[in-house]
């Protein structure tokens, strides 16, 4: 115990300490990663697909409506000599008809499909939605640094999110333009959660805070409705289905998720693996859902303590000083320390940790820059004293 009370006794770690507290909030602030935290973040996300996920939503809970191959030709001119294929926006119109017929069974409808050019059922659309008041959403997106929002009026959020190495890793809850994002917008008309956000964390009201960007685990993916149990069909085969059987809505639409979307060509890739668009937005309302969000208190409290061990040691010089004698041209030989090394392997450490026992992803390597920079700082210092005396 005195050991223990000694370790902590000094303030001036303890203001070090907190220092790196807080950039460990700025980090996940901010939307891109280091080439540690994604390589890291890869392995620590491959294991826990391995694992067993109680939380993973049953296949009675949702349905796959894909959209691939209901499509018609739009003109674009008068003579229709240049055209595009867009969903066939009738078919959707006929659906939500048949949802909003029964709006009180239907548990939630994403429409992953953006409306980015008018079509002569686009009246037809807006009024099948409008039956479905919040139990519907489609979507924006982002197109030349701008919010493109659809064209329909539709009620929407946007499905846009930034992209390193043309990959999903962090995924926010608030946009760039003041837009909110699907999850968020799915979480908060689903959970009906009060949040307030600010430049380094976001308040969940009842619940606590969490980073304002979230590593999301990916429990559903494109193998569950392609090898699963979990129901996919065709647009027009289920319209079709639907007008002539409509108790089929009791059996696979009624108090479900209806995620609609092109399950076969809108795929992305994620931090860990190729998913459709629109399995990642919904994995990201899942995590916010089940609270992966959150930071409990203890957890908190175990980051700090970690982050002030580290300090301790690199302050303390208690772990192993590795040094290397670098030779340049012109310049005498120097010795550069290397002790980053142990100290990526205990980053490494907590990465791991933190997600598969205390179920949070994080970001954290943005450390070894900080680390970096004061060894280079001290021993540019050290030389220029050696140099005077």
């Amino acid at each position: 115990m005195h050991y223990i009370k000694t370790l902590f006794s000094d303030g001036r770690l303890h203001i070090y300490s907190i220092l790196l507290f807080v950039s460990t909030f700025l980090w996940m602030a901010l939307p891109y990663n280091s080439g540690p935290d994604m390589a890291i973040q890869k392995r620590v996300g491959g294991i826990n697909m391995l694992l067993p996920d109680g939380h993973k939503p049953m296949p009675d809970e949702i349905i796959f409506i894909d959209v691939s191959k209901s499509r018609y030709l739009v003109p674009l001119d008068e003579d229709s000599t240049e055209n595009d294929v867009v969903t066939n926006r009738q078919y959707l119109a006929r659906l939500f008809t048949h949802l909003a017929a029964n709006k009180e069974q239907v548990r939630y409808v994403l429409c992953d499909v953006h409306f980015d050019i008018p079509t002569p059922d686009d009246s037809l659309l807006v009024e099948s939605v409008s039956g479905l008041g919040d139990k519907f959403l489609g979507i924006n997106t982002y197109a030349n640094d701008s919010l493109s929002r659809n064209l329909a009026g539709v009620r929407s959020a946007t499905a846009s999110v930034y992209l390193q190495q043309n990959a999903v890793y962090k995924v926010p809850c608030f946009g760039v333009y003041g837009d909110t994002l699907v999850p968020f917008r799915m979480y908060t008309d689903l959970d009906k959660v009060n949040v307030r956000k600010n430049f380094l964390f976001t308040w969940f009201q009842g619940k606590g805070i969490a980073f304002n960007n979230q590593i999301d685990d990916y429990p559903l993916r494109g193998s569950d409705f392609t090898d699963g149990e979990y129901v996919k069909i065709g647009l027009g085969e289920l319209v079709s289905i639907l007008e002539i059987a409509p108790e089929v809505f009791n059996d696979y639409l009624q108090n479900r998720y209806i995620l609609i979307g092109d399950f076969e060509n809108d795929a992305h890739n994620t931090y860990l693996n190729r998913q459709p668009g629109t399995l990642i937005l919904f994995n990201a309302y899942l995590h916010l859902h089940l609270d992966r969000q959150i930071l409990p208190v203890w957890y908190l409290a175990v980051l700090y303590v970690f982050l002030y061990w580290i300090v301790w040691l690199q302050t303390g010089k208690r772990s192993r000083h590795l040094k290397m004698t670098l030779r340049i041209k012109y310049f005498e030989p120097f010795e550069f320390p290397v002790n980053i090394l142990s100290v990526s392997l205990l980053l490494m450490g907590f990465t791991y940790l933190s997600s598969l026992l205390f179920k949070v992803n994080i970001s954290i390597f943005h450390l070894i820059v900080i680390f970096s920079f004061v060894d280079l700082v001290e021993f540019i210092w050290n030389k220029r004293i050696r140099a005077k005396h």
